[in-house]
């Protein structure tokens, strides 16, 4: 009897200057369809805003997140196979049942991890303030900022790729969607890390603009992580007993 197929996640690693040809690709598909992804990333904003009215809506907003995000991806992929894509397409992942409950635990996953984080900074915070109020300086404030900032990019490498993974490689395990997007992090440390840096120099040549011009820098990051998305990973079928992360 034949073994079935199993499908095993290739992670491939990328030169730095690759984040260049992510933004260039980026603005390529966002020029297509521009008051879209416009539309999708200020409704998007407006729904996070609304969300942190009360408790309620924020776990709402909570949850939703991912499905939002899932959203825009998929808009992405439908501009790269031609098809006609409008706003509606950002709200698509919530009629699929497949992806549902993965996008929903990952949702949940990163709330918990988020929380403690918060608490944290706003601990260092008050005591930033307080020492500089009395002019006396607290050497375990210095250690304590490491410890964040080593724990917020912890928390970023592990839930950066989730959704794209659980939405696209309909992948279900969630320890597996957690190790994969650690590992495409580490492995391209380099292109990621050039990719902020670009990132953020687009950000500051808005501030001529009081910042308008993110309304167009923001949806085309959006586009050019997802498209780092599709350089990092990759499938292929092997006859095993079980999928195989290969890193």
């Amino acid at each position: 009897m034949e073994k079935p197929f199993q499908i095993k996640l290739i992670i491939r690693r990328v030169k730095a200057t690759t984040a260049i040809e992510w933004l260039k690709q980026a603005w390529d598909i966002f020029k297509q369809y521009p008051f879209v992804f416009i539309q999708m990333i200020l409704l998007t904003l407006v729904l996070t805003f609304l969300a942190t009215l009360n408790a309620i809506t924020l776990i709402l907003g909570v949850l939703a997140s991912p499905f939002l995000t899932a959203g825009f991806y998929k808009a992405v992929v439908g501009v790269q196979q031609q098809q006609t894509i409008g706003i509606d397409w950002l709200f698509k992942p919530f009629t699929e049942a497949a992806s549902r409950r993965i996008l929903i635990l990952i949702a949940t996953l990163n709330f918990l991890v988020s929380v403690p984080l918060v608490q944290f900074r706003e601990q260092i915070f008050v005591a930033m303030k307080l020492a500089q109020e009395t002019g006396v300086q607290d050497p375990a404030i210095t250690w304590q900022l490491l410890l964040l900032i080593i724990g917020l990019l912890l928390s970023t490498m592990l839930f950066a790729y989730a959704v794209a993974i659980a939405y696209f490689l309909k992948e279900q395990r969630v320890t597996l969607i957690l190790q994969a997007s650690f590992i495409a992090c580490w492995r391209n440390m380099a292109a990621l890390a050039l990719f902020s840096l670009l990132s953020l120099g687009l950000i500051v040549l808005t501030i001529p603009t009081m910042l308008l011009g993110l309304v167009v820098v923001v949806p085309i990051l959006h586009i050019a992580f997802f498209l780092s998305f599709n350089e990092l990973f990759a499938l292929q079928v092997k006859a095993q007993q079980d999928g195989v992360l290969e890193v």
